[in-house]
């Protein structure tokens, strides 16, 4: 059992904290390409840091403090300009370093626009998710895993907003037998409360006889036996890696495969993002996505309780 300032040590992620310092030296997805294609500028907040991301009219990124730094306005009601967005209120704008490089009312030969200056962090696009780095510089390269790069796959994004701390996310991660009792067992259950069917055989077949766990050289990767299973199946032969600090890789060859990011978003709460890639059936081909499509799941009902098919 860990105590409490250990507990602290690893979830805690904002500035200065020790998981924060090194959550800052990865990547994370925080948006997709479809998303910014509907509106130029979303409110993120990353590692405890509520900041704006923006697409201006040239089609660059950027990813800036959340308000302008002259009367306070939000900036997600900014709006593109050519190189940078425009504050509403004023019209001050800011390019993706966080400068600003306009100030409309100041007389022509006035230098204060250069010395205003918000915060602003590099961001790239792959495989339709945009990436943010929050931390020093130089930033390393974004890692080009298989599944942001591969060709003739069909790929979609699920994103779902999780009231918990990543580390409570991804240790679920590592935690092979909860497969069969809350995907198996309490599945059966929600089914035949919904008034629906569920194969009670495949239940029995969930059953772990084996799991382990391995180290390789970016990160762990977590092997499991169902009973029946024979002694190659994929599942232990190649298992599922689990790639430091905050990703899981699930997916079996010739069916799907998919990346399960557990984005911090602050001490408490955690964006699950699920990347997910079709692969072709025999002799099939499958056309270049001109756009991957980024679905937002509803994890809470109504009422305030956990959707079913969310868990």
């Amino acid at each position: 059992m860990l105590t409490q300032a250990e507990n602290d040590r690893i979830t805690r992620v904002g500035a200065g904290t020790p998981m924060g310092e090194l959550m800052r030296r990865y990547w994370h997805p925080i948006a997709g390409t479809e998303e910014m294609s509907k509106r130029p500028t979303k409110a993120v907040r990353l590692l405890g840091e509520d900041l704006v991301l923006y697409r201006d009219l040239s089609g660059t990124l950027g990813l800036i403090g959340k308000r302008c730094a002259h009367r306070g306005i939000h900036l997600i009601y900014g709006w593109p300009a050519e190189h940078g967005l425009r504050c509403p209120y004023h019209g001050w704008v800011y390019n993706e370093t966080g400068q600003c490089i306009e100030q409309p009312a100041e007389p022509s030969d006035s230098t204060y626009m250069h010395r205003i200056k918000l915060q602003g962090y590099p961001v790239q696009e792959l495989g339709g998710l945009i990436f943010a780095y929050l931390g020093p510089e130089p930033a390393p390269l974004l890692p080009r895993w298989d599944l942001l790069v591969w060709d003739n796959v069909e790929r979609s994004i699920q994103v779902a907003d999780v009231p918990c701390n990543w580390l409570q996310c991804m240790e679920n991660s590592l935690d092979p037998v909860h497969n069969e009792w809350l995907h198996g067992w309490y599945g059966e259950w929600v089914l035949k409360s919904a008034g629906k069917s569920a194969d009670h055989l495949t239940l029995q077949r969930m059953r772990h006889r084996r799991i382990g766990f391995d180290r390789f050289e970016y990160g762990m990767i977590k092997r499991r036996l169902y009973d029946g299973d024979p002694d190659d199946d994929e599942s232990w032969r190649i298992g599922h890696p689990v790639l430091f600090p905050n990703i899981l890789r699930v997916g079996r060859s010739g069916r799907g495969v998919s990346f399960q990011f557990r984005v911090p978003v602050d001490d408490e709460h955690t964006s699950h993002i699920t990347y997910s890639a079709r692969l072709p059936k025999p002799g099939e081909t499958i056309p270049p996505q001109e756009v991957v499509p980024w679905n937002v799941q509803q994890v809470f009902d109504e009422e305030g309780m956990f959707r079913r098919e969310a868990i």
